[in-house]
């Protein structure tokens, strides 16, 4: 529901035009004078902002300056709704920056109609921002990991070179060798995945090329040998409870292994030594089902909708390492594959699910 801010100081069309809205279905916020309609854009960020000229105190051309130099409020649609209706009035509001300019007496309808005119047109423009962003996004995924590939091969052939002269006789130089081993395989790793996320939308438009018919991997033993070499790495081998029924999927490993390493490293991630991390795959109907359940942090119903390439649900002392890609590349692999991916978490628990369709 999208909250319209209407900022009047005449009470009796502050609420009349507050009531027009309401009936409309939008969510509305009240301000009786400029100030406090700025306070109340700060503070509530509303998706849209009627306003009056003429009021005492900071008149409109006062609030839409306020609101365009913060950039907190600076993008959000402004709509001047007054009784100026000189043609150097007007065109002094559309000049200031407001996206509409209304005359009282108004119509309900024109001023529904600017409304809604107003939030699809920044919808548009939120959704093109979103779009360039993730143009960019793959840009990057698609360019950088090479480069940084190549690096860690040299960086990697060099240590290995000191780790013969020196390492025998010296420990330190052996510990700081597998130190440098394992912080280039994570980075190695993490590359990989960077290059397969931008790799999807290409994959996707190939996607019935993937598996050719009649290929099926037997998934039991993979999963298993997966989960307790995240588990082994994680230190968590002990809380691992794996229960995986014989089953053939139409996946090739590489994609299996990425889909549990992900599942089972987040699991871990996430929760704390010596709580349990469930991995179990059972079929169901006509259906397979994967889930890795943990008793964790939890993740909001709003976190879940918004999963995504490089977010991060925590800062902080709890911000996890990594990119903050898994999740959206977990659930890019599974709808490349045809596969369904969820997640449900609660108080008690959060579990990941991949839902496998079988043929029958």
């Amino acid at each position: 529901m999208h909250r319209i801010l209407i900022i009047e100081d005449e009470r009796a069309i502050r609420k009349q035009i507050a009531q027009i809205l309401r009936f409309e279905g939008f969510e509305t916020l009240e301000a009786e004078n400029g100030r406090l309609g700025v306070a109340s854009a700060v503070a509530a960020t509303p998706d849209l902002i009627i306003c009056d000229i003429m009021m005492p105190d900071l008149d409109g051309f006062g609030v839409l300056q306020a609101l365009r130099e913060n950039p907190q409020t600076a993008m959000i649609p402004f709509i001047f709704l007054t009784a100026l209706v000189a043609s150097h009035d007007q065109r002094h509001g559309m000049e200031a920056g407001a996206d509409d300019y209304l005359t009282k007496p108004y119509k309900p309808a024109a001023l529904i109609g600017s409304v809604r005119r107003r939030l699809e047109k920044r919808n548009r423009q939120l959704e093109e921002s979103r779009r360039r962003a993730e143009e960019v996004s793959l840009a990057v995924a698609a360019s950088v990991p090479a480069e940084i590939l190549e690096s860690l091969e040299r960086i990697t052939t060099v240590t290995n070179l000191l780790a013969l002269k020196f390492a025998a006789t010296d420990p330190q130089v052996a510990a700081m060798h597998q130190s440098v081993v394992q912080e280039s395989a994570r980075l190695r790793r993490m590359m990989r995945r960077l290059h397969l996320y931008a790799q999807l939308p290409q994959l996707y438009a190939n996607r019935f090329e993937l598996v050719g018919a009649g290929q099926l991997l037997p998934a039991g033993p993979v999963i298993e040998r997966v989960a307790r070499e995240v588990g082994r790495i994680w230190r968590r081998e002990l809380d691992l409870v794996i229960q995986s029924d014989p089953v053939d999927l139409p996946i090739d490993e590489e994609y299996l292994v990425l889909l549990v390493e992900e599942l089972v490293e987040n699991a871990c991630k996430f929760s704390l030594p010596g709580t349990p991390v469930t991995v179990k795959g059972h079929s169901e109907r006509a259906f397979w089902s994967l889930t890795i359940s943990n008793g964790g942090a939890e993740m909001s119903a709003d976190q879940i909708a918004r999963i995504g390439a490089f977010q991060q649900f925590w800062h902080g002392r709890k911000k996890p390492q990594g990119l903050g890609l898994g999740l959206a590349l977990t659930q890019g692999v599974a709808r490349l594959h045809g596969f369904e991916f969820a997640i449900e978490s609660g108080a008690e628990a959060t579990t990941a699910s991949v839902l496998v369709p079988l043929e029958t």
